[in-house]
């Protein structure tokens, strides 16, 4: 435990080992809510959304989406997301953008899909999303409106059918922000993590030549790439509603804590060889989708979304390679996720 200072200037605690990033993110003692301020980032977020929300309101608005959730399940989506990533796939050509000509437009079909937005409004809903999970690279009035405006369109949007928004509809008292929320952190999180599984592969591990062929030789994989995260991982911002020993410290109540789960998962007192990639790690309880009561909602989903954008690039270009110095990849500036602004790669 460390003193730092947030990405908007604020003093707070930095935890980094294993130990201390999984009670911060575990303990009642620390909650969410009042950070909707600007201690951790530009912006006001509303109170009473999934991420600034504690308990008990909190776990009413989970069970409220995890109701929609059962009603309209996003392993559904799979077959449809296999022939979308081929579908991307098959209009590359032999050198461009991962990022810009997969890993975006894939996460995005996912999240519009699953949420029934229609294809005119897709690019608008990204730049909104982009926008709302963004800590200090924009002005916090700039933040503000694209907070707002992408719950107005979810209040506005009338998509009938199978999908989340229309079964929150029937689950939530309040469909829009929730609908909002998955849109926002799902997109964010999934570009992000398409993007930094490839780097880790073609940098860090075997490429896609190797990938696994069996069930559970492919989940480890898997795990392994959301633990080894290349850029850094995440910061989750708390803060302490009393007093509460971390380590060797005490957070004051009031005091913010930022739990680093990069660090955290590269922690040697937690896993031997912490900083290699090993593709068949066993024991690899990571803390990328947090810890108890927030533990992220949309894993699975983040789950599914990894193995099939991964898998059939592997199937249909195995020898695809960086086509830049891993040194000189840029990282987008100021994101809570962190990830390359692009990643060129020769595909074939």
């Amino acid at each position: 435990m460390k003193r730092v200072l947030t990405p908007t200037g604020h003093p707070a605690w930095l935890a980094t080992s294993y130990a201390d990033v999984r009670l911060v993110l575990s303990d009642p003692r620390f909650g969410k809510a009042p950070l909707g301020g600007e201690v951790t980032r530009s912006g006001r977020l509303l109170p009473g959304l999934l991420f600034t929300s504690d308990p008990p309101e909190h776990t009413a608005l989970r069970r409220e989406l995890q109701a929609a959730m059962r009603r309209c399940p996003s392993r559904l989506l799979r077959d449809r997301l296999v022939v979308e990533a081929d579908s991307l796939l098959s209009a590359v050509g032999s050198s461009g953008d991962l990022v810009g000509a997969y890993a975006a437009p894939l996460a995005m079909w996912t999240m519009a899909t699953w949420l029934g937005v229609p294809a005119e409004d897709r690019a608008r809903c990204a730049e909104w999303s982009s926008i709302v999970l963004s800590l200090n690279r924009f002005p916090a009035a700039v933040v503000e409106e694209a907070q707002f405006s992408l719950i107005d369109y979810f209040a506005r949007l009338v998509s009938p059918g199978p999908n989340l928004l229309t079964a929150l509809t029937d689950t939530a008292a309040a469909p829009a922000p929730l609908a909002a929320t998955v849109m926002a952190t799902g997109y964010e999180t999934l570009v992000a993590g398409i993007a930094n599984a490839s780097l880790t592969l073609l940098t860090a591990g075997p490429g896609f030549g190797s990938w696994p062929s069996t069930q559970t030789a492919e989940r480890r994989m898997i795990h392994e790439l959301l633990r080894f995260a290349p850029l850094g991982g995440t910061m989750r911002s708390r803060c302490a509603l009393e007093d509460v020993p971390v380590g060797k410290v005490v957070v004051g109540k009031g005091e913010v804590v930022l739990a680093a789960t990069g660090p955290a998962n590269r922690d040697p007192a937690r896993f031997a060889d912490a900083d290699s990639f090993c593709p068949m790690r066993g024991d690899n309880r990571h803390v990328s989708f947090g810890v108890g009561d927030r533990f992220c909602i949309g894993s699975q989903l983040a789950i599914m979304q990894l193995t099939v954008a991964l898998s059939r690039i592997a199937f249909r270009f195995p020898g695809v390679r960086l086509a830049i110095d891993p040194a000189s990849v840029t990282v987008v500036p100021g994101s809570a996720e962190p990830r390359p602004v692009e990643l060129p790669v020769h595909w074939r």
